[in-house]
């Protein structure tokens, strides 16, 4: 007995319509290097910062980055990178 296939063109379609929502959202990235590099793009502005806490706000939210020792070392083009010890990322 032979199994019928599912017609493929409505998958396609979908993925082709996911595809082209997502490619015109704002997006917000982040990268974090073994605890102790952090880099954050789709940057929006800079809430508050101190060497304990960090609050940023991108297009698609608040990121909160709490640790040891933090430092901005790169911001600049919606991208911002933190240096110290990291110990919690929060998205509220």
């Amino acid at each position: 007995m032979k199994k019928q296939s599912k017609p493929r063109a409505k998958k396609e379609k979908i993925a082709l319509f996911s595809r082209a929502i997502a490619a015109t959202m704002p997006r917000m990235t982040l990268e974090c290097a073994e605890r102790h590099a952090l880099l954050l793009c789709g940057c929006k502005k800079i809430e508050a910062y101190s060497p304990e806490e960090t609050v940023i706000s991108t297009a698609v939210c608040r990121v909160r980055v709490r640790g040891a020792c933090l430092r901005i070392s790169f911001t600049g083009d919606g991208k911002i990178s933190l240096c110290g010890t990291v110990s919690a990322i929060e998205f509220e």
